[in-house]
């Protein structure tokens, strides 16, 4: 398959197929199914370019955001199609089949998976374990996270404490699988250290997560383990994209390091520009480095793009809820226009880097 072509059928993807679906699926009241069926689509149009499929996908995701808010309100019951198309990782579960079937299976590192590799196993759950289960404890400390229905400071805080709930395990997969990467016998094994890392939150984090939601009134503590378990699942896949893809790991470290010093510092503002400033900037650095690299545009531009989509990711499985408090909807909103910003700025980083390196080496 030409660049040219894939790059239009991923376009195609994104801002055709997927909107497209959501939009019927949603007017029928079965919005659910919609990022499965992008990401089969994907993989059956993207063929032997599972990278692509699963971006498309998950760039489907927000452009049947947008798509929906613009458009199809009036034709759905639902005030928010925003919220609509939130509530599970069915996305995320697209872009993953999305690159499995256009990748026709499971890709096969070089040294394979088969050989057992207790170690760096073990240390992935242990640390993902650590990791997710310290941020819960600090996030309730600090007030971050305060499981209550209504916050005496700022108005109902229930979707922002799951949002929350989801993306401590996944940021916190993503840190130990790269961790446990870096021992012996760990490396190529980019699919059993995501899932073990995952098993570590599953059996820790979740749990705390449901004790600490116990305290709502007239919300079930099990939609907070639920959100674990699926935030978990977001971490994993995105870990995967980590440990397959050079460039990635740098971009998915940063944004996770940038989002937690400003959840922490409380830097985030409600002032648009300098709120993207700092992830653009990211965004520029990543890709443009692993465009020199790898003396590749398209491997800058996937991992400009994948710090965006793991948050957009989490956001997305929540829901903006509008009508509950701006400290959801605000950062719901931007991640949405961060994750559209992305490719433009991977693009155009990435593209005067490989410039460059092509200037400087010659052939």
């Amino acid at each position: 398959m030409s660049n040219l072509r894939g790059i239009a059928l991923a376009v195609g993807v994104a801002l055709v197929v997927a909107p497209g679906l959501s939009v019927l699926l949603a007017m029928i009241g079965r919005p659910e199914p919609a990022g499965v069926l992008t990401g089969l689509a994907a993989g059956f149009l993207l063929r032997e370019k599972p990278s692509m499929a699963a971006l498309a996908t998950l760039y489907g995701s927000a452009s049947a955001v947008m798509i929906g808010v613009l458009f199809a309100e009036g034709l759905l019951d639902e005030s928010d199609f925003a919220d609509v198309m939130a509530g599970w990782p069915g996305w995320v579960l697209g872009a993953v089949l999305a690159y499995l079937v256009a990748a026709r299976g499971l890709p096969q590192g070089k040294t394979g998976e088969t050989k057992p590799a207790v170690l760096p196993i073990g240390v992935a759950a242990l640390i993902a374990a650590v990791l997710s289960c310290g941020q819960i404890v600090a996030g309730k400390a600090f007030g971050m996270t305060d499981w209550v229905d209504y916050h005496a400071y700022d108005g109902p805080g229930w979707y922002r404490d799951l949002t929350s709930a989801t993306w401590y395990p996944a940021a916190s997969i993503v840190l130990a699988s790269l961790i446990a990467s870096r021992m012996p016998d760990g490396s190529e094994r980019f699919v059993v250290l995501p899932l073990a890392a995952w098993f570590g939150c599953a059996v820790t984090a979740g749990p705390v997560q449901y004790v600490q939601a116990l305290g709502v009134d007239g919300k079930p503590a099990v939609v907070a383990l639920l959100a674990s378990l699926a935030g978990g699942f977001i971490g994993a896949a995105a870990a995967a994209a980590a440990l397959r893809h050079g460039g990635t790991a740098l971009g998915l470290v940063l944004f996770i390091l940038e989002y937690t010093v400003g959840q922490v510092g409380e830097v985030r503002t409600f002032d648009l520009l300098w709120s993207l400033a700092g992830p653009a900037i990211l965004i520029a650095v990543v890709a443009a480095w692993t465009a020199w690299r790898d003396a590749s545009l398209g491997s800058g531009v996937v991992a400009g793009v994948a710090g965006p989509l793991l948050a957009w990711s989490v956001y997305l499985m929540i829901g903006s809820r509008n009508y509950d408090h701006s400290t959801q909807s605000w950062p719901y909103g931007l991640a949405l226009l961060t994750v559209l910003m992305a490719p433009i700025v991977a693009l155009t980083t990435g593209g005067l880097a490989r410039l460059g390196r092509a200037i400087r080496t010659p052939t």
